[in-house]
């Protein structure tokens, strides 16, 4: 199971579940409404593979090009583990 929240108003994304490759497709469209700087916390995202790295990547790129950013907070230590080892902790800001 997989659910994305976007909360405008505060420039929030809540991702839980498990984030494959059957639900980044839903997450992109949720990531391509994002026009502000905007905080995802992951306290309830159990699993994240490559096309889940890739959403955030895109996320990330997206909004790097007009000058925002992206902050990733409450990562659980095997979520934490998966972007330290593909050195995305040093792209991302991870709090």
């Amino acid at each position: 199971m997989f659910s994305i929240d976007y909360n405008k108003e505060s420039n929030l994304i809540t991702l839980a579940g498990n984030l494959d490759s059957s639900k980044s497709d839903e997450a992109k469209s949720i990531f391509q409404l994002v026009q502000e700087s905007v905080t995802v916390d992951m306290a309830n995202l159990d699993f994240i593979c490559s096309s889940g790295i890739g959403t955030l990547v895109m996320a990330y790129s997206q909004l790097k090009a007009i000058g925002k950013s992206i902050s990733l907070v409450n990562l659980k230590p095997p979520i934490r583990k998966v972007f330290e080892v593909s050195l995305l902790h040093k792209v991302f800001d991870i709090k």
